[in-house]
């Protein structure tokens, strides 16, 4: 906030985004964009609603609404800092803070508009250590949304509400998608398929849609922070690889509620919802920690290997010419046979080796075992 006119927090809806920028920002004045009173003000006349308003400053709330306010607030805060360095000011303090639960940057005219002048955050829901959850069956029912920690709301009356209010305000109104019962439908077959492989032809007969719909359908979830995908590491060539992303989801409490489980019991009774939430889980805090260190890039990748020796590892982390390669088991208690796969690969022996499970951390034979609170250690040299 001390380096850009322009500061703009994105992430999913209730991930704590309001709270956090009045919290930082209490003197500015405050314009939630999906109010309908708000967004008639602002849309009459843009240019002169900030020039005669926010000239001091203003923070705009889901400001997706009103696009054409990137341009009009570059033209300021250019304005602004001309007149501030010509005083002899070296720095432009943040004036301006824009919200949203949508990811603005995939509109080419915004991201323009925002190059040099505004500073990124993702605001993602609670990492494991912002929760405090350390039982990771409560860890994986729960999920990481603030307002399950602070008030005593529930994931039984929380997350009904939360996609309702996603169904309306994200798939319909900012996206146009008229069917909601069916894109309802579609967000539970993905939270089924958490972790696995994406069948969009499955899919598309299911859904009863084209393959364009379906991609517009996942690429909504993608923007709207709900969920990401994960791509195979291409930059190896021992055998064909399978040429799909996998899916998972930025919350596991929200993917688990899509899936109809009740209560954390259910999970830690269940070996399938055990392991693909925990994957997820896993996946979830590796993306949110990566975020946290500053990186947009994609912090690991899957790789599968078909043929008549088929064999997958969970993750791959590649930078340069150094690997590790990651499996994800939701176990307690340490098999040295899960390292057999990374051995298979030539390319793999000299990457380094883990294994994240809810066991504690140790050296173990073959690599490292990591309990699933100290996956940061996966980014450390």
């Amino acid at each position: 906030s001390q380096h850009y006119p322009i500061l703009s927090i994105m992430g999913p809806r209730q991930s704590g985004k309001t709270e956090m920028i009045k919290k930082y920002f209490p003197n500015l004045p405050y314009y939630d964009l999906e109010q309908k009173e708000n967004l008639k003000k602002v849309r009459e006349n843009p240019d002169q609603f900030v020039r005669q308003n926010c000239m001091e400053g203003v923070i705009f709330d889901e400001f997706h609404y009103v696009p054409e306010l990137t341009e009009i607030l570059k033209t300021v805060a250019d304005e602004l800092r001309h007149e501030i360095r010509s005083g002899g000011e070296t720095s432009f303090p943040t004036r301006f803070v824009l919200t949203g639960s949508h990811n603005y940057l995939f509109d080419a005219q915004i991201k323009e508009t925002m190059v040099g002048r505004a500073g990124l955050i993702k605001l993602l829901p609670f990492t494991l250590q912002e929760s405090g959850v350390m039982d990771p069956f409560e860890a994986m029912y729960k999920g990481g949304y603030p307002i399950l920690y602070v008030n005593g709301e529930t994931p039984q009356s929380f997350f009904p509400d939360y996609i309702e209010n996603y169904l309306e305000r994200e798939v319909r109104d900012v996206h146009g998608v008229q069917d909601l019962l069916k894109f309802r439908y579609f967000l539970q077959m993905c939270a089924g398929r958490a972790g696995n492989f994406i069948d969009t032809q499955s899919m598309c007969l299911t859904l009863g849609i084209t393959l364009k719909a379906l991609e517009k359908w996942l690429g909504i979830l993608y923007v709207s922070y709900i969920a990401f995908f994960v791509m195979p590491y291409y930059q190896y060539s021992e055998a064909r690889f399978a040429k799909n992303r996998k899916i998972y989801f930025y919350d596991t409490g929200l993917c688990a509620n899509l899936m109809g489980i009740e209560e954390a019991q259910d999970i830690k009774e269940d070996d399938t919802l055990r392991g693909k939430l925990f994957e997820n889980l896993v996946m979830s805090e590796l993306w949110k920690k990566n975020f946290i260190r500053g990186k947009n890039l994609d912090p690991a990748y899957f790789l599968n290997v078909t043929g008549k020796d088929a064999y997958e590892v969970d993750l791959i982390m590649a930078r340069g010419n150094k690997l590790k390669a990651v499996e994800i088991k939701s176990s307690s208690k340490f098999d040295p046979h899960w390292f057999d796969r990374m051995y298979k690969s030539e390319k793999l022996k000299t990457a380094q080796k883990f294994v994240v499970y809810t066991g504690p951390t140790q050296e173990v034979q073959g690599g490292r075992a990591l309990n699933f609170k100290d996956i940061d250690q996966l980014f450390l040299k």
